[in-house]
């Protein structure tokens, strides 16, 4: 007879086949097994051995129960299939075959021994192919190649957890629990690969997923987890492992390609928007013995090549997928004059179609030096590129030369000493190197344009005016970068009773050197077409560094962050697990920015502060109570900090106020050869320059940003009459309250701790400041006011053994913040929030809340064709739209004067050159606070705002993130058919993706429409500056921008050779 397993503990039958866990452990790159051992009595079975081996590779283990039975075994290979055999002086052995270990996951393994005379005890499972609840999903190899990817990208896998959503467009951003997509963290075999300087909206350090999809092994999401070890994210975190060779040669071979052939013609507003494009996509992966049982190779490459789409082009010219109010007979009059009056024959052209290219390969090497050590080795290689900068919104058309090409190359290496030194002590010792080089280089940057804008242009007089931009985007004049992260680790783990230690200790050494100097090629501002064709400049700016030597300004620093954990998880009954944790950091850094004398006494602040001695204590606490064999109880509380993009602190460094000089001049006849050469007036100024530049630094009262997260979760498996048995229903609520939240506010407006005192008037209302002063110093410090974050989700899971399986979840969102801190530049930071008053922090709806999302897992996998299988694996999202919120566009509506001039300004930057984001005002009728309405009526005004559904707000500001972008549904499908092989062994596939099949069903469905930098410029605005009143100008509104790639489906089809 076969004996019943304790029905009061979590069982490797349970564990294995339905996927549920122990407590999870930490961003990893190994998995572990623990439990207890009890005899017929429920007596501790002490002094049992438990000899794991891993049959793949035939990797044994040996570990020993304590005094009270318990025995742990870490620093295990992730996946299986594993044997366990519990050998026992006194009782019959039990025998476990088949079992999967899950990447991260401390699974719990308890079994009660049977007298000598009873039959062994023999347990099968089976591969954990897919497991999620909100804050802890696990995606197996399987689930990982069966995923609908149109881009071959992690992303794709982890979005069916409830908390990850992925907003489209070519930067895919990703955000987990509604958090800024900097914030997250992502971890493959121990090799950090998030963006560490902190330009890319992606989250990566490269331009694509860096590594090839099909050496994925295992894939972790989680959000809070209990364990002190996880750090450097507030957010989420997604840690995943690398495949490793084995005692069998394994390998594939595959290609893919998607071309505007087998896609739809998208409609935007009913008119066609041609698609031309086609992406190839080819790889191998090998894994094999190099000395059998002892050491083992896997490695993988991936190549991907497409030219990249156009968003937008000059109205009419059936160039991209959105029309500007720039005309083509516009942007032929701006070429006729750059060539007739400037000599420039080539400013750069609409249809430029750039090409991208990404490659990468991974090589992995796993030596089991004897039972007791086991190391591994990593190195991973990506390099790719993309166009950015392109034209973004309908008002300015920016022509190829005003783009720039980014590309990114990155070295990675890992290693890891996997070490057992008794059998209750057990170490993992690592280094990690990651290497990154940027580069952003503006297309044809040899014909040494500046930055050219020509406003107000509108040839056909038709009353629609748009800009066009040509010449090296002003960001791109002296920009690159390189940055370096060395990482040590050691991570100990002790079995103390029914207490599992964890200690460690982590230091990371980042090495930086940045150049970014804006400007140094010159920017130059023409206020209509006319004034270009007369020479007739409206601003003009030159910066340098002293010297005129661009390398002045550059920024070279070290950061050494030192972090030390302690963690307990305590196993204090076979229902009650608690886990508690307490992790310091403390950051360091022996180089400071050149001291600013002149800031100093303006403002009182000393700019050299580095974060030096920063430092920060996170404790953790959770616990799982097993209720019963089909309900589980899991929560947590704690504090968690990381995230933070360094280039927040490289501004410092690249912006001390001394190292750059900066030139500016309006209103004057240029030469005719000022399109690419500097004015020499502008070289002379920056050589005879003493006054320093804007300046940005850090608060020496900075504190950490850090928040606090409670977490509530009930896993249940629950029988539904007449459906089925076994459904798992999860059911999870957080909540965070942020603190000591990022802010950016101009230190000349300061005085003391009221940051109004300089304010010498304000409007009528009482609602804008007037500051007396023009002079911008931006300093990075934290909010007086902090958001929060209330999350519910809940979903319903369940596999059928006739392959069927499905996976649903709904999710809702409810977060403020204060300055979301979107863009990698002080400045940025500074002007672009979306308030009221730049200098106060303003409370409002998050720009990355999602507040409603629906996702539907649906699979089937059969064999039509005897022992060669078919899959179908169907993901259907719906979310709510983005928030956003409506602004005013700044003008000039008083005849000679501008409210944003030097002498009388609202904080947004340089004077009358800048406006920034301001909440719109809203009148009433005969509103007392409006001065007049300048071309436009009352009446039209109060309709526009009715239209919009902002009536509500008259005689006021109207709410941050009032407004949000369209829901967005998408629908993706996989296909894929096994075929006989060359030999026995080995399968051919044909496989299908199509991307939003919504769209293929019907085509006017699955469109996507995002709004650009979170705001909705909805009325023209400016103030009289001797009664306070508001002049109100001509409305508008910003559109959402068509992304015509996502809007429409799209069909790969792929080929693999499996041996």
């Amino acid at each position: 007879m076969k004996i019943q397993l304790r029905k009061n503990a979590l069982t490797l039958a349970i564990a294995a086949s339905i996927g549920m866990s122990g407590m999870a452990v930490a961003a990893d790159t190994s998995s572990s097994i623990k439990g207890q051992i009890v005899g017929p009595q429920g007596n501790p079975a002490a002094d049992t051995k438990i000899i794991i081996v891993h049959e793949p590779t035939g990797t044994r283990r040996v570990v020993t129960t304590n005094d009270t039975g318990t025995y742990n075994a870490s620093g295990l290979r992730v996946g299986g299939p594993y044997s366990i055999t519990i050998d026992s002086k006194k009782f019959r052995d039990a025998e476990l075959r088949n079992v999967y270990l899950s990447l991260g996951e401390a699974q719990k393994i308890d079994q009660q021994l049977t007298e000598l005379q009873m039959e062994s005890i023999v347990v099968t499972g089976s591969p954990v192919l897919f497991n999620s609840s909100a804050n802890d999903t696990y995606y197996g190899a399987e689930t990982i190649k069966n995923t609908p990817s149109i881009n071959r990208d992690i992303k794709d896998v982890v979005r069916n957890n409830p908390l990850v959503v992925i907003q489209p467009g070519n930067d895919s951003a990703m955000s987990i629990a509604g958090s800024n997509p900097r914030t997250n963290s992502i971890t493959v075999d121990g090799i950090p690969l998030n963006d560490d300087f902190g330009l890319n909206s992606g989250g990566y350090p490269t331009q694509r997923n860096p590594f090839p999809l099909d050496a994925l092994d295992q894939v972790t999401v989680q959000v809070a987890p209990t364990n002190a070890k996880s750090s450097g994210f507030t957010g989420g975190n997604v840690d995943a492992v690398f495949k490793s060779g084995t005692n069998e040669i394994t390998g594939s071979v595959f290609y893919e390609k998607m071309t505007d052939s087998w896609a739809g013609t998208p409609k935007n507003e009913g008119d066609e928007v041609p698609l031309e494009f086609e992406e190839e996509n080819y790889g191998f992966s090998l894994g094999a013995p190099i000395i059998e049982n002892k050491l083992f190779f896997f490695g993988a490459y991936e190549k991907y090549e497409s030219p990249q789409s156009i968003e937008w082009g000059p109205a009419g010219s059936g160039i991209g997928a959105n029309e500007t109010n720039i005309t083509q007979n516009d942007l032929a009059e701006v070429r006729k004059i750059a060539s007739e009056v400037y000599g420039v024959d080539n400013i750069g052209n609409a249809d430029t179609q750039p090409q991208l290219e990404d490659e990468k390969y991974i090589i992995k090497l796993d030596w089991n030096i004897n039972d007791y050590h086991r190391a591994n080795f990593v190195y991973m290689f990506n390099e790719g590129n993309r166009t950015n900068n392109m034209t973004q919104r309908a008002s300015e058309l920016r022509l190829s030369t005003h783009w720039y090409n980014k590309s990114e190359k990155l070295n990675n290496f890992s290693s890891t000493l996997y070490s057992d030194w008794t059998d209750d002590f057990s170490t993992q010792i690592s280094i990690t190197s990651k290497s990154v080089e940027t580069g952003q280089v503006s297309l044809n940057s040899g014909l040494g344009l500046g930055d050219i804008n020509i406003s107000n242009i509108d040839v056909d007089g038709d009353g629609t005016k748009g800009d066009i931009s040509f010449g090296s985007d002003e960001s791109r004049h002296s920009n690159s970068l390189e940055n370096d992260l060395t990482t040590f680790k050691f991570d100990g783990t002790y079995l103390l009773d029914e207490h599992t230690l964890e200690f460690g200790i982590k230091y990371d050494i980042l090495d930086v050197e940045n150049l970014y100097l804006d400007g140094s090629k010159g920017v130059i501002e023409f206020d209509s077409l006319a004034d270009f064709a007369a020479r007739q400049v409206k601003d003009y700016s030159y910066s340098n560094g002293v010297g005129n030597d661009p390398s002045k300004v550059a920024a070279a620093f070290k950061r050494k962050d030192l972090a030390i954990y302690v963690n307990d998880r305590w196993d204090f009954s076979d229902e009650l697990a608690f886990s508690f944790g307490l992790r310091y950091e403390r950051l360091g850094s022996d180089d400071e920015p050149a001291f600013n004398e002149e800031l100093f006494e303006s403002t009182g602040y000393d700019n050299t502060y580095n974060l030096d001695g920063a430092d920060i204590w996170l404790p953790r606490a959770g616990f799982t109570y097993y209720m019963n064999e089909d309900v589980t109880i899991r929560g947590s509380v704690g504090r968690y900090a990381g995230g933070n993009p360094n280039v927040w602190i490289s501004n410092s460094y690249s912006n001390d106020g001394i190292s750059r000089q900066d030139f500016g001049k309006g209103d004057f006849v240029a030469p005719n050869n000022i399109l690419n050469n500097i004015l020499p007036e502008a070289v002379e100024g920056i050589n005879q320059a003493s006054n320093g530049s804007v300046s940005n630094f850090i608060d020496p009262n900075f504190d950490i940003p850090s928040q606090w997260t409670y977490m509530l979760n009930a896993d249940v498996t629950l029988d539904i009459p007449y459906i089925g048995d076994g459904f798992a229903w999860t059911t999870t609520a957080i909540f965070t309250d942020k603190e000591n939240t990022a802010e950016w506010v101009n230190a000349r407006l300061l005085n003391g701790a009221n940051r109004l005192d300089k304010a010498v008037n304000s409007t009528i209302d009482g609602e804008l400041p007037f500051y007396d002063t023009s002079e911008l110093d931006i300093m990075l410090t934290n909010a007086d006011k902090n958001g929060r974050s209330i999350i519910l989700s809940t979903g319903l899971s369940k596999n059928w053994d006739n392959g069927f399986k499905f996976d649903m979840s709904y999710t809702h969102q409810d977060i403020t913040e204060g300055n979301p801190g979107g863009s990698s530049t002080a400045r940025s930071n500074y002007r672009y929030g979306h308030f009221l008053n730049h200098q106060e922090t303003q409370i409002g709806t998050s720009t990355y809340e999602t507040e409603h999302r629906f996702v539907l897992n649906l699979g089937y996998s059969t064999e039509f064709i005897e022992n060669y299988k078919t899959n179908f694996n169907l993901f259907f999202e719906r979310r709510s739209g983005s928030p956003y919120s409506h602004t005013t566009r700044w003008t000039s509506l008083v005849e000679g004067v501008r409210y944003f001039n030097e002498d009388l300004i609202q904080p947004t930057g340089y004077g009358a050159a800048r406006g920034g984001n301001y909440l719109a005002y809203v009148p009433t009728a005969n509103d007392p606070n409006v001065l007049r309405y300048e071309g436009v009526t009352e009446a039209e005004v109060l309709a526009h705002y009715e239209e919009l559904g902002l009536s509500g707000y008259a005689g006021g500001f109207v709410d941050r993130s009032a407004g949000s972008a369209p829901w967005t549904t998408s629908m993706d499908l996989y296909i894929s058919q096994e075929l006989p092989g060359f030999t026995k062994d080995h399968k051919g596939e044909v496989y299908f993706v199509v991307n939003n099949l919504l769209n293929l069903i019907d085509s006017s469905a699955g469109k996507v429409y995002v709004q650009d930098y979170g705001t909705n410029r909805v009325i023209e605005m400016d103030i009289d500056q001797a009664t306070g009143k508001y002049i109100i100008g001509e409305t508008s509104f910003d559109k959402s921008k068509f992304e015509a790639e996502d809007s429409t489906y799209r069909i790969k089809i792929g080929v693999r050779y499996n041996f």
